[in-house]
């Protein structure tokens, strides 16, 4: 059919149509175009859920054979060493195999968020069947919104349930290796973090690929701007919510809090300010003598306890919502530019 054939009305411009029938044909096109791709990374997914589960029955397996020999950790008893060793060997190397997946999922995002601005957006406009989409398939909004949806719907979908097993795989291997909850690897990659950073990625790629149009720049722009997202949000993360504070004397004996992430820690003066913590550290130093000329009275430690995962969680998923709301509002506001 020429490009100048006029296009037969759809229910793309009928008024009053179903969204579900406005969106149906360009997302079979979307899939059809793209059904390579789509299934090579659903069946990098299932193998990514296969090798988490194997690691997590392996763990089941080491945990076991090391309680058949009788010994524990804790035993003194000469002949337990190596077996011991060879528990904690095992398990440490199945920790350090989930700890990189839980990185793989950090980075998701950012790869599928390039995939959009490149192959999606970018190479529809260098190659010009942007025009043919626009005059015989779709109008320009239904247009982006497909490649908007389409990817967000699977990606969701796809990284929720990698976060999920991934979670329920390291806790297999807590012993004697628990995983820290603050920790990058596993943070970032359970709870609602995961699923608010593709939206966010997916919008930043959308963006990219209108503004600047061609595949390898577009695809370089989004990776970049979804890395420093994450990098950031990451280094400001312990401020999203308040940090608890404890003060106790030198000579008490406190309780360190257990799962804590400690954001800070020193000594207080009479006086309040506060010092560093290892301003007395040194074994030369007689500690007490060091204190009295400086006027340390206590000392002080701020940190997020557990409990405080979810609080954190919450409000780094409202700050990438809302930057992916950002990133979709302008991308809307370029595609109207540009169509006219």
């Amino acid at each position: 059919m020429s490009t100048l054939t006029p296009a037969k009305p759809d229910a793309a411009r009928v008024p009053g149509t179903p969204a579900r029938a406005v969106l149906r044909g360009p997302t079979r096109v979307l899939l059809r175009l793209h059904r390579r791709v789509l299934w090579g990374a659903g069946a990098v997914s299932l193998a990514a859920i296969a090798g988490m589960v194997a690691v997590a029955l392996g763990a089941d397996r080491v945990v076991a054979d090391f309680a058949a020999t009788g010994c524990t950790l804790s035993s003194t008893a000469e002949s337990c060493f190596g077996h011991a060793r060879v528990y904690t060997d095992h398990m440490l190397a199945l920790d350090r195999l989930l700890g990189y997946v839980g990185l793989a999922l950090l980075a998701l995002p950012a790869v599928m968020g390039a995939f959009v601005a490149g192959p999606l957006i970018a190479r529809e406009w260098e190659s010009g069947s942007i025009k043919l989409s626009w005059t015989q398939s779709s109008r320009p909004s239904v247009w982006l919104v497909t490649r908007l949806a389409v990817p967000a719907a699977l990606l969701v979908c796809g990284i929720t349930a990698l976060s999920a097993v991934h979670v329920w795989a390291q806790d297999r291997i807590k012993d004697p290796f628990p995983a820290s909850w603050y920790d990058l690897s596993y943070f970032g990659a359970s709870g609602t973090v995961p699923a608010a950073a593709a939206l966010m990625a997916l919008a930043v790629g959308a963006l990219a690929g209108l503004v600047l149009r061609r595949t390898v720049p577009a695809m370089a722009a989004s990776l970049l701007v979804s890395g420093a997202v994450t990098a950031v949000l990451s280094t400001l993360r312990p401020t999203f919510w308040p940090v608890e504070r404890d003060v106790f004397t030198p000579n008490s004996r406190y309780v360190w809090p257990e799962q804590a992430d400690v954001t800070e820690q020193g000594l207080l003066t009479s006086g309040g300010d506060r010092l560093p913590p290892d301003l007395c550290s040194d074994p030369t130093f007689d500690l007490d003598a060091c204190f009295a000329e400086h006027g340390v009275t206590h000392h002080y430690l701020e940190y997020h306890p557990a409990s405080h995962y979810w609080p954190l969680q919450l409000v780094e998923t409202g700050v990438l919502l809302a930057l992916a709301a950002l990133a979709v509002y302008a991308a809307f506001r370029v595609l109207r530019r540009l169509h006219g």
